[in-house]
């Protein structure tokens, strides 16, 4: 039998293990970061097509066998997909063709116009601002308007937007990635589950296999969740640009509602061509534009999104919101996208293997008292 000092030894060499597999886990995670959130997209796209293709198997529509009947369906659906994905990127570049063609023989005139508002701008900014506070406040505010090299606040935004625009061009391989994995997932769906599943120990498969319809089942909310957003934002965007004179409202509304995917993002990516091609027409009428976008991003991002998110998900939309900021931290935009359905599977783990385990050893211990006390009464 062993001492108290051994048991002591080994609780901790147990702990200090644990600690170390985590670590090691945390830095495999974060080291193929960008594989995981590939591979998390894949999986979201193969859930949107895969009661599809199940849909065309149990149909049973042509005379193959079941794995050929399979190929074929699976082949038929990601093509009428990417048609329908071409067709609406083709439908939302028409507009923006036009207006461009139209910018560019104004160009020289928005130029200066522009120009000259940031000049008297930066002009009753010194003559108001600067000459009227202390200097080391003034000195401050010269650092914040200007980097060290002179160069203006101006300049330094387009370099971080020119540095943007390369790294998404990087990852443009990345992204092209993500349907070639999904046909892949809705193709051997049930094989690469078994699979999975079989490399793990015997006694762990049955949780293995919950845990996978968890989140199956989060996934699945999470999406219909993300499309109820999106309809939302779209109808909204609908109602309120057939108020005004700007032209391509449907195709506007529907940029609106497809970027609406990406939390915090989406909105400020579709709000900028409605308040350009707004501008274009009127700078009142790009003002109002603004004013309607910024509102809508702030109501839909703060209150909206949380909400129903979180009871797609059950997560309290502070948790939804929390998940974001620190999906935005490690992983940008993509980050942001999972980050509600991450936390929820996350929380879902935990439960099963701390609460759930705490209360069976809780059981346990009320099932071992109540026998003691049957047997020994005099102890009670």
């Amino acid at each position: 039998m062993r001492t108290q000092a051994e048991v002591t030894v080994n609780t901790i060499w147990t702990r200090l293990t644990r600690l170390v597999i985590l670590a090691a886990a945390v830095y495999l995670i974060w080291r193929v970061r960008s594989v995981l959130v590939m591979t998390i997209l894949a999986a979201m796209l193969a859930y949107v097509l895969l009661p599809v293709v199940n849909y065309m198997c149990r149909v049973n529509w042509l005379p193959l066998g079941k794995r050929g009947l399979r190929l074929i369906s699976t082949i038929l659906v990601f093509l009428a997909f990417l048609s329908a994905l071409v067709a609406v990127v083709w439908i939302m570049i028409t507009p923006f063709k036009t207006e461009a063609v139209k910018f560019a023989q104004k160009f020289d005139y928005y130029y200066t116009k522009t120009t000259d508002a940031i000049n008297n701008i930066y002009k009753w900014y010194q003559e108001n601002i600067l000459e009227n506070v202390p200097p080391d406040l003034r000195k401050f505010l010269t650092v914040q308007t200007y980097k060290s090299t002179g160069e203006p606040a101006a300049g330094g935004f387009f370099t971080r937007i020119i540095e943007a625009t390369n790294v998404w061009l990087k990852n443009i391989v990345e992204l092209a990635l993500i349907p070639v994995l999904a046909f892949y997932f809705v193709l051997d769906s049930r094989s690469l589950k078994r699979e999975f599943v079989s490399l793990l120990p015997r006694r762990r498969r049955k949780e293995a296999f919950r845990i996978i319809q968890t989140t199956s089942k989060i996934l699945q909310n999470y999406i219909v969740g993300q499309l109820i957003l999106c309809i939302i934002a779209g109808v909204v965007t609908a109602i309120v640009l057939s108020f005004t004179s700007l032209d391509y409202v449907l195709v506007l509304s529907l940029l609106a509602g497809i970027t609406r995917a990406v939390p915090i993002i989406g909105p400020i990516v579709s709000g900028i061509p409605i308040c350009l091609l707004g501008a274009l027409k009127s700078p009142a009428l790009g003002f109002g534009l603004l004013i309607f976008v910024v509102i809508m991003h702030f109501v839909e991002s703060k209150f909206i999104m949380p909400v129903l998110i979180g009871e797609r998900v059950r997560l309290h939309p502070a948790v939804v919101l929390i998940s974001i900021l620190i999906g935005a931290e490690f992983f940008g935009i993509l980050g942001m996208f999972l980050a509600a359905p991450v936390a929820a599977v996350i929380r879902e783990i935990l439960y099963h293997h701390i609460v759930q385990v705490q209360k069976r050893r809780e059981r346990l211990l009320e099932t071992r008292d109540e026998t003691l006390t049957l047997f020994n009464p005099e102890q009670a």
